[in-house]
């Protein structure tokens, strides 16, 4: 029997947390949040893996590397995201939008030295993410249920969905995932994991003082998953206040 791929094995996982919403509690239109109970469950193990994992580990990184360097390698991660943008670009029909990325990427590669400098950023192009939940919203896939995947945090049907497009064809993923590296996809993916949390810190933080942390994140994560798809472009000046402080930490 040959072993699955450390790249499926993760789809799979994703797709199985995905299926683990089950208890019918909130069936509001507006608030779309049918699995609340299971949800909050969920919401509750992943606090408690990011207290006693996820924080203490970011805490050291951000102790131990010190500012810039550790904006070098949130620039890389940008970076090695870009070719997965440029791909759904052109899934979504934005080929202008593929063009600017593919450019993006490529002045990043060279001249900022494989993403350590954001170059691109100060020849004026504008950087935005692209990714496969985005692509199903564009190609008029209905959000579905508010979801909170273990580990993963908050999401919908869509995006959970696009989430496991996003591993398995990410051609970054792909071509770590054809090397048989086993202990490489799983190092990459756990640095992504310590260095958004670092970066993320004095959100996060924040988002735990609120009054109820679960409602807050799920209002906010709906409102920038919908100020994404819409490519930037917010409707109401409610979203400021949510996004101020996440376009800080980007």
């Amino acid at each position: 029997m040959t072993m699955k791929s450390p790249l499926k094995l993760i789809a799979i996982a994703v797709l199985a947390s995905m299926t683990s919403a089950c208890a019918t509690t909130n069936t509001d239109p507006e608030v779309n949040d049918p699995y609340e109970n299971t949800n909050r469950a969920i919401w509750k193990f992943n606090r408690v893996v990011d207290k006693a994992v996820t924080r203490p580990v970011s805490t050291v990184y951000r102790t131990l590397i010190p500012e810039q360097p550790r904006k070098g390698i949130s620039n890389v991660y940008r970076n090695l995201g870009e070719p997965w943008s440029f791909v759904n670009n052109i899934l979504q029909g934005e080929l202008g939008d593929a063009g600017t990325t593919l450019g993006r990427f490529l002045i990043n590669t060279t001249l900022g030295l494989g993403g350590l400098f954001k170059v691109s950023d100060k020849m004026g192009i504008k950087y935005q993410s692209e990714d496969f939940g985005q692509t199903l919203a564009v190609w008029g896939v209905n959000e579905g249920p508010y979801l909170v995947l273990p580990f993963l945090g908050p999401s919908n049907g869509r995006d959970a969905l696009g989430s496991v497009g996003d591993f398995v064809a990410e051609p970054v993923n792909i071509g770590i995932d054809q090397l048989d590296e086993k202990g490489l996809l799983l190092a990459k993916l756990s640095l992504g994991v310590i260095e958004a949390r670092a970066r993320l810190h004095s959100t996060i933080e924040g988002l735990y003082k609120e009054n109820d942390p679960y409602v807050f994140a799920r209002a906010a994560y709906r409102q920038q998953r919908n100020f994404q798809i819409r490519n930037g472009e917010r409707v109401t000046s409610e979203e400021d206040d949510l996004f101020d402080t996440l376009e800080d930490d980007e």
